[in-house]
C-alpha cells in the first residue's frame, strides 16, 4: 500500500548511497485504479478479463477497519510470522481513519487519502530520526501524493499533496505546495467544477492575456465577504495583479455600490483594465458538512457563511 516499512534503516542506507555533495528525493504514496468504466478502487490487468482491486492491500484493509469499526470483528494483534506482517501493518495503521471511512461517500475515493495521511505521519517520523544520515550540506525533497493507475493503453497520473524540502537536521526549510493548493476531494463531489485558488487564478491569468490584458496595467477589485477565510483568494489574485481593491461586505455583496467601483476606475494603471472578482461563499469542513467550517484555534468550528 506504500508505506516505507524499510523505515529509518532503510533510510539510513540510501543515505549512504546518495553521491559526495549531492542530495536526495524521496517520493511516496498509495495508490488506486480507476478502471474503464470509471470505478474507484479497481483495474483491468493485462491477461485477465475480471480486472482486479487495485490497491488490493489497501482495500483489504478497509474491509478489516470496517469490521473493527462495526464489532464484526476484534482489533488483531501484530504477528510474529513475517509473512503475514506488512498486511497486518497496512490494517492497524488505517484503523484511526475507520469513522472517516465509514462516513465517506465513496469509500474507494477516500480510502488513498486516508492512507495518505497514515504514511504522511510514518516519513515524518523517518526524517526526524535518520536525516542526520544525509553527509555535508545535502538536503532532502520529500515529494507525497496519491498514484492514480488506469487501464492499459492510457498514461498513469500522480496527484500531489505534498512537497516539501528538510536539511539533514530534519528541519523544515521549505514548503513548496502551501496548504491553500492542496485538493481537497469533497468540494469537487459536492460542487463539480470548484476550482482552486491557484487552478482559478491561473486559468483567469491565461484568459485575460489571451484577451489582451497586461498583469502589469490591470487592477483586481475584489468583493467577498469580509470573514477572514476568504482572505486568500484575495492574495492569490494579488500575486499576479498586486493588490487588490475591496468592494465587498458580509456574505460578499458589494456594497461600495457604483460609488466604490467609480473610486477603483480612477486607480486602474494608466492605458490598463480591470478585473472584478465577486461572489458568496461557503464552507466545507473536513466531514465533508456544507456550511461549517474548522477555524484556526477553535475545537468547534462554525458557520460559513455565518452571515
Amino acid at each position: 500500500a506504500g508505506f516505507p516499512f524499510g523505515g529509518a534503516v532503510s533510510f539510513g542506507a540510501m543515505s549512504a548511497h546518495i553521491p559526495d555533495g549531492g542530495d536526495c528525493l524521496m517520493v511516496y504514496g498509495p495508490h488506486v485504479g480507476v478502471d474503464s468504466k470509471g470505478a474507484v478502487g479497481t483495474v483491468e490487468r493485462r491477461g485477465r478479463a475480471a480486472g482486479g482491486s487495485c490497491c488490493g492491500s489497501a482495500v483489504a484493509a478497509s474491509g478489516y477497519v470496517a469490521d473493527v469499526l462495526s464489532g464484526a470483528t476484534e482489533k488483531a494483534a501484530i504477528p510474529d510470522d513475517p509473512l503475514h506482517a506488512q498486511q497486518a501493518y497496512v490494517s492497524d495503521m488505517l484503523l484511526p481513519y475507520a469513522e472517516r471511512l465509514d462516513t465517506a461517500d465513496n469509500k474507494m475515493q477516500e480510502l488513498p487519502y486516508a492512507l495518505y495521511d497514515a504514511q504522511q505521519d510514518m516519513v515524518g517520523r523517518i526524517i526526524e530520526k535518520a536525516a542526520a544520515g544525509v553527509a555535508g550540506d545535502g538536503k532532502i525533497a520529500v515529494l507525497g501524493g496519491v498514484q492514480i493507475n488506469t487501464p492499459a493503453g492510457f498514461s498513469d497520473y500522480f496527484l500531489p499533496l505534498s512537497f516539501e524540502l528538510y536539511n539533514n537536521s530534519g528541519d523544515l526549510v521549505e514548503d513548496f505546495m502551501s496548504s491553500t493548493n492542496r485538493p481537497f476531494n469533497k468540494v469537487k463531489e459536492i460542487f463539480p467544477g470548484a476550482l482552486s485558488n491557484a487552478e482559478l487564478v491561473a486559468k483567469v491569468g491565461q484568459t485575460l492575456e489571451a484577451n489582451g490584458y497586461d498583469k502589469k496595467t490591470t487592477l483586481v477589485a475584489t468583493s467577498l465577504c469580509c470573514d477572514e477565510v476568504n482572505r486568500p483568494l484575495e492574495d492569490a489574485f494579488s500575486g499576479d495583479y498586486d493588490t487588490n481593491f475591496n468592494m465587498g461586505g458580509l456574505a460578499g455583496f458589494p456594497f461600495g455600490g457604483a460609488v466604490s467601483f467609480g473610486a477603483m476606475s480612477a486607480h486602474i494603471p494608466d492605458g490598463g483594465d480591470c478585473l472584478m472578482v465577486y461572489g458568496p461563499h461557503v464552507g466545507v469542513d473536513s466531514k465533508g458538512a456544507v456550511g461549517t467550517v474548522e477555524r484556526r484555534g477553535r475545537a468547534a468550528g462554525g458557520s460559513c457563511c455565518g452571515s
